[in-house]
């Protein structure tokens, strides 16, 4: 039904390609099929950027409220994340726990609406852009995407807001009942702090150092000579794939290799458990290097018993061996997506990164879907597998995988 509004108004000329913009709305990816976003209609420019909204919002309600009614094993990380509510739920009733998520989504997407607004951009785009980037989805209403407003103060803001949307959403309920230190030492929320420092320090470096004959094309553009310059792309796109949102203030696809390599990798690992971000999240990687370090430290001492601790608080083996499953599932579901892309006549930098782009639910990749190129020239069968990567990316691969399952159907 989504896939309607492309499909009646004529923008798409195939149904496949109004169904992968669609899909990419509704679970927040950002992939897009069009060449030209700027000589579409207002209404489909509206409708691109509702669809990722509602997305976003779903998959948080549907995370913290569905899961756990359907007894679906990822939600037992999610209860050892957040730990320090002592309960299963924000609320007692599902209901109380949907609405209190609304209310602090809208609450945040008024206050990016009206700092846009104090920004200079028109009441549409400002919008437009509101709704795609609490929602991490990216979808923008310019070809250039934020680069195009050329403004420190749009992209700061955008900036902020991606982080809020890529960070866990009991976080702010816990802020708002007074609970701000709890907030503050949470232990994936610190990961994820050090992971985004670590890695924006890397590419900005990389970045300012980095000679001329690093960059695609031989030139390095001037913007980059200053290292506030460096600092300034640098941070705004690492915020924006490892939130996975897939903004662009530049075209990160010229920069060094170190740096795209890079930037894949963030697209991998994600933004934080209940938030509106995709990819396989910061407390799975968290979890799984917390094991390998026991494990390394059980070879030098056999007999040595520790817990794994989140929050100061020991998680069950289970818990952990969930994440590390999802971990392997996912990587392993990743390299066979990849490898199909390549057997349909996809370069091995476009399949490799478009997958990254499209199970992680941030959008561009590079080559042939770089930021500042799209989807449209993607063979047929090559976007239906996106979809049912950006599906399964969105959904957390066992939801999709229990459809499939008996039992699943007899409960």
């Amino acid at each position: 039904f989504g896939a309607l509004p492309y499909w009646f108004s004529g923008v798409c000329q195939t149904f496949c390609d109004a169904y992968f913009e669609t899909t990419s709305g509704f679970v927040t990816c950002g992939a897009c099929i069009f060449k030209d976003v700027e000589i579409l209609p207002a209404s489909i420019l509206f409708w691109r950027a509702l669809t990722q909204w509602l997305g976003g919002m779903g998959i948080i309600v549907f995370f913290i409220t569905i899961l756990p009614a359907m007894g679906i094993g990822g939600y037992q990380l999610f209860s050892s994340e957040v730990s320090v509510l002592a309960t299963d739920r924000i609320k007692p009733r599902i209901a109380e726990t949907a609405r209190l998520l609304w209310i602090i989504y809208a609450s945040l997407s008024l206050i990016q609406f009206i700092l846009l607004l104090s920004g200079g951009m028109g009441p549409f785009d400002a919008i437009c852009h509101t709704f795609t980037t609490i929602s991490t989805g990216g979808f923008s209403t310019k070809n250039a995407s934020i680069g195009a407003y050329n403004s420190l103060y749009i992209e700061t803001v955008v900036m902020i807001f991606m982080f809020l949307g890529s960070c866990n959403f009991v976080l702010y309920y816990l802020c708002v009942s007074g609970r701000v230190a709890k907030a503050i030492k949470n232990s994936e929320f610190k990961f994820y702090i050090g992971v985004l420092i670590i890695v924006i320090f890397f590419i900005t470096c990389s970045l300012f150092f980095g000679e001329s004959e690093s960059y695609n094309g031989g030139t390095k553009d001037k913007s980059y000579f200053s290292f506030f310059g460096s600092l300034r792309y640098g941070a705004f796109n690492v915020i924006s794939a490892i939130s996975t949102t897939g903004f662009a203030s530049a075209d990160f696809d010229l920069w060094p290799n170190f740096c795209r390599l890079l930037l894949v990798i963030v697209m991998i690992i994600g933004g934080c458990v209940g938030s509106t971000s995709g990819a396989i999240k910061v407390m799975r990687i968290l979890l799984t290097l917390k094991y390998i370090g026991r494990e390394l430290g059980r070879l030098i001492r056999p007999r040595m018993i520790k817990r794994i601790r989140v929050n100061k608080e020991p998680v069950d083996d289970e818990i952990v061996l969930n994440a590390i499953g999802y971990f392997v599932l996912y990587v392993s579901i990743f390299g066979i997506a990849s490898l199909a892309l390549t057997a349909l006549g996809t370069d091995i930098i476009t399949a490799f990164s478009a997958v990254a782009a499209n199970m992680g639910c941030v959008g561009p990749g590079l080559a042939q879907v770089g930021p500042m190129s799209n989807y449209s020239e993607i063979a047929y069968p090559a976007k239906w597998i996106l979809i049912f990567c950006m599906i399964l990316g969105r959904l957390e691969i066992y939801s999709v995988l229990l459809m499939f399952q008996l039992f699943t159907w007899r409960r």
